[in-house]
């Protein structure tokens, strides 16, 4: 058995790196396709996962988003839910074009950001099977007021001033994914 396949597929003209896990057997075979949730990349175990999935007998599929990981992109760790969003699509079509692969046995899996994200993906598709989940981020809001209020007014300055830099042609204003707490990071609750 073939451990993985180092794969890449293009989305919104960039190339987003993928691992392809195919499972023992004769096709056409069901697929999960699988993507990291806020910050991170699928060196984060998620082939812990397609290999559950594979030896299962399914098919998986791991991606990178662009701008994050071994896929093409700048400026780098650059979060773009829209860009993110077109990946995912990019990433069905990609696996759907494969033989062995079933087109209409397609699964997505994501945990956090992702989570909110397989959500939408499959409910814009209409043809995914299935859909995994894991506690996901579906609303800024929340995310917001379980910030607390001042951090929530923190994050709300920097992102209407990433908002203008954007505009006009400037740097996005770059915030840490992880911070302690009282520090300024987009997560610096206790714990995370």
């Amino acid at each position: 058995m073939v451990e993985r396949e180092d794969l890449n597929f293009r989305s919104g003209g960039r190339r987003c790196a993928a691992w392809l896990y195919r499972p023992d057997g004769e096709g056409p075979h069901p697929c999960v396709v699988l993507a990291h949730g806020f910050a991170g990349t699928r060196e984060g175990r998620l082939w812990a996962f397609a290999e559950r999935f594979r030896d299962a007998g399914m098919a998986a599929l791991v991606f990178d988003y662009r701008n994050f990981g071994d896929s093409e992109g700048e400026p780098r760790q650059l979060l773009s839910i829209p860009s993110q969003l077109e990946d995912w699509h990019a990433a069905i079509a990609f696996v759907r074009s494969f033989e062995e692969i079933d087109a209409d046995r397609i699964a997505l899996w994501g945990t956090s950001f992702a989570g909110g994200h397989v959500v939408r993906v499959a409910a814009e598709d209409g043809q995914v099977a299935a859909v995994v989940s894991q506690a996901p981020y579906t609303t800024g809001i929340s995310a917001l007021l379980a910030a607390g209020p001042r951090e929530m007014a923190r994050l709300t300055i920097g992102g209407a001033l990433d908002g203008l830099a954007a505009l006009v042609g400037g740097e996005p204003m770059r915030v840490p994914a992880v911070a302690p707490p009282g520090r300024r990071g987009a997560m610096s609750q206790l714990g995370a």
